[in-house]
């Protein structure tokens, strides 16, 4: 009867440390700082010749600055790279563009040049800019 009890109070003393080991792992990666940069940067392919020069967040609004010959712009909230036709694509007029967007998201956005070339994503988070 005693090995019996042993044995259950060390089992019990394991699934504690279990518990206690995975809740310090969610806590130290909820309360360490987020490194993700909000630089204004979009890495495009050699032969693209249009660049993002400023995003700006004014309330619930996105502000698209442009260079060089982009042509459209795409805005989403998941990272997966838009199709040229997909339907997510405007137009960019006089290199800005304006688009209306949701406090407390991360938002992905990609340019497209007059030459159908589409840059890398590029991330931004929205809860950073009060």
């Amino acid at each position: 009867m005693k090995k019996n009890n042993n044995n259950m109070t060390s089992f019990i003393i394991v699934v504690g440390i279990l518990v206690v080991v995975v809740f310090a792992g969610v806590l130290a990666v909820n309360l360490l700082p987020n490194y993700e940069s909000n630089s204004y940067y979009v890495k495009v392919e050699d032969e693209m010749g249009a660049k993002i020069e400023a995003l700006d967040i004014k309330g619930s609004k996105l502000n698209i600055t442009t260079s060089g010959d982009a042509y459209e712009y795409c805005v989403k909230s998941t990272r997966s790279t838009p199709e040229s036709g997909n339907i997510c694509w405007k137009k960019i007029t006089n290199n800005t563009a304006s688009i209306s967007i949701y406090k407390y998201k991360k938002y992905y956005v990609w340019i497209k040049d007059t030459n159908g070339n589409i840059s890398s994503p590029m991330s931004i988070n929205t809860k950073d800019n009060d």
